[in-house]
């Protein structure tokens, strides 16, 4: 039985895919659709401030990656890094905004 192994830069770019994602989702129902069902909400409540939290520290694990492999190219740890910052920027003018 072979089990490939996926690598760390892989996981934090899908969290970090995930993050952006939810964090689009939740901009666009605040400001454009107005959606009001109860498992919508709790699904907000649960999940802004873990998510909103996570995108630092998974910044610091890609950084800290790239810094253990001396800066050398991997495509998976530099699209994370990209994501992660626009993730974040995202939030801060999301609280900017209101």
């Amino acid at each position: 039985m072979n089990i490939r192994k996926i690598s760390s830069e892989k996981i934090i770019l899908g969290l970090g895919l995930l993050a952006l994602l939810f964090l689009l989702l939740l901009y666009l129902n605040n400001h454009y659709f107005h959606f009001d069902f109860v498992l919508i909400g709790v699904f907000q409540e649960l999940l802004t401030i873990p998510c909103i939290l996570l995108q630092p520290l998974l910044l610091l694990f890609s950084i800290r990656g790239l810094y253990k492999k001396k800066f050398k190219e991997n495509k998976y740890a530099y699209a994370a890094i990209a994501i992660l910052t626009i993730g974040i920027l995202f939030s801060v003018s999301m609280f900017i905004s209101v």
